[in-house]
């Protein structure tokens, strides 16, 4: 989903606000988000397609409290943690909700 989109999607008034999430992935210095839409997580992304980093949840809270979300969820992925000892799935990863 394009920011312009999500930006669109927030000014109309019989929509609910959307679920943001914000990923943070081991190894990885920047975080990205995902928009849920029609109960899918979308990667949001800028006009030129490119996927949006931010560096800090400042940055995050930067675009998204003008637009009137003030709350999303931190999800920090671990794929190292995907497999347990004994070799079966368990959960690699944690939410958390953030307040902006």
């Amino acid at each position: 989903m394009k920011l312009t989109q999500l930006k669109h999607w927030l000014k109309s008034p019989e929509q609910p606000k959307p679920k943001c999430i914000v990923t943070s992935h081991a190894g990885m210095a920047d975080y990205l988000m995902e928009i849920e839409f029609k109960h899918q997580l979308v990667p949001l992304k800028d006009d030129a397609d490119g996927m949006l980093t931010f560096r800090n949840m400042e940055q995050v809270g930067e675009l998204l409290k003008p637009l009137g979300i003030d709350t999303v969820t931190l999800r920090v992925i671990d794929p190292y943690d995907e497999f347990s000892s004994d070799n079966q799935l368990s959960c690699c990863h944690q939410d958390m909700t953030i307040t902006l």
